[in-house]
């Protein structure tokens, strides 16, 4: 398996700055998500890594080798560049068995039959698809298929396995399924891997690190804890899961925390914000860090539950508080009601700028 490096890479479309100077470090046999929404820049970054597209500037690395400097006018091919890689659509053969499919590159590169045949069994055996050889996509359910091209990308030993987007035609409970099947299978052949995604909890998921992009530059890297609970800035927060940004009436900082004050009279121990600089600061408060009380308690503030949605393991309340609407997430064990006067005890809380 291989490194990845990437430095200061820009890719520009006529006037769109796709990618804007960006650097990431993916480790030998890391799993490493490009994260965030349409049109940030993230499956530009991963089509100039498989050597798809050449970049404006900047330099790629595989390891120590160079694939790609238009300064120094080196652009290796993408079949030169030992890496797998699965798109959205599978692009799965629809006149070629499992076989086939997954033996077709194995058969360009004009490797004995024998070789071929033990390569395509041991790899079909991995992602869970003996026995179905013979069979044509059509007879493959969606998450079949993608097996097929997932088993395809293997088959050739890449040093480095790009997914863009592999799961998202799959229907919700088979995607969450595939998702720690693809962990486990990154686990036991310890390929590198970088993948392209704007679900954050798929990211958050299966990734080691995750690197939030938007309009072309990377926000932040870190593991998916540092990322939820340590966001860089309110993008971040606002992207990766659920948040509430609540006006505050004063912050004092004491070494490395904060003391914040919000609502007039509740006191809230906050990581201060990870950037300096002069821009505004926010508070941000997860649904999930608010717990609903029917009596009054010290450091509780008074709210009416203004919307209730049960989803099984939690319910959603939105809860106003003065001018101020609250969202909250708590276990369904005591069920509040439209209209229900409710004391709300704020335990953890975020400062980012803006």
């Amino acid at each position: 398996m291989t490194s990845v490096r990437i430095v200061d890479l820009v890719k520009v479309f006529g006037e769109v700055v796709a990618v804007d100077h960006i650097s990431l470090d993916v480790g030998d046999g890391e799993f490493v998500t490009l994260l965030g929404p349409s049109g940030c820049g993230k499956t530009t970054t991963l089509r100039c890594i498989a050597g798809l597209e050449t970049p404006t500037s900047g330099e790629i690395y595989l390891g120590d080798r160079l694939v790609s400097s238009p300064a120094k006018n080196v652009h290796v091919p993408p079949e030169k560049r030992n890496m797998g890689m699965v798109f959205q659509s599978y692009a799965v053969w629809p006149h070629m068995t499992v076989f086939d499919n997954v033996a077709y590159p194995l058969k360009l590169k004009k490797m004995p039959k024998d070789e071929i045949k033990e390569r395509v069994r041991r790899i079909l055996e991995l992602v869970k698809l003996s026995g179905l050889e013979q069979r044509y996509p059509h007879q493959l359910s969606g998450g079949q298929q993608q097996r097929v091209a997932l088993a395809r990308a293997l088959v050739m030993e890449p040093e480095v396995l790009l997914l863009d987007e592999p799961l998202s035609n799959l229907d919700a409970k088979l995607r969450e399924e595939m998702r720690f099947e693809l962990k486990d299978l990154q686990r036991k052949l310890g390929v590198t891997i970088v993948y392209v995604t704007h679900d954050q909890a798929e990211a958050m998921a299966m990734s080691d690190r995750i690197a939030v992009m938007n309009r072309g530059k990377i926000r932040q890297v870190g593991t998916p804890v540092e990322i939820y609970r340590r966001p860089a800035d309110s993008f971040v927060a606002g992207f990766i899961g659920l948040a509430n940004f609540l006006k505050f009436d004063r912050v004092d900082f004491e070494g490395d925390r904060a003391k914040v004050t919000v609502f007039g009279k509740v006191t809230l121990d906050c990581a201060p914000p990870l950037k300096g600089g002069e821009g505004d600061l926010l508070l941000v408060v997860r649904p999930s860090d608010i717990e609903i009380l029917r009596e009054p308690h010290p450091n509780t503030v008074e709210g009416t539950i203004t919307r209730v949605s049960f989803l099984g393991d939690i319910v959603d309340y939105r809860v106003q508080v003065g001018d101020q609407e609250v969202r909250v997430q708590a276990p369904p064990d005591v069920l509040h009601q439209v209209g229900d006067i409710v004391f709300l005890k704020l335990k953890i809380g975020i400062l980012v700028r803006a």
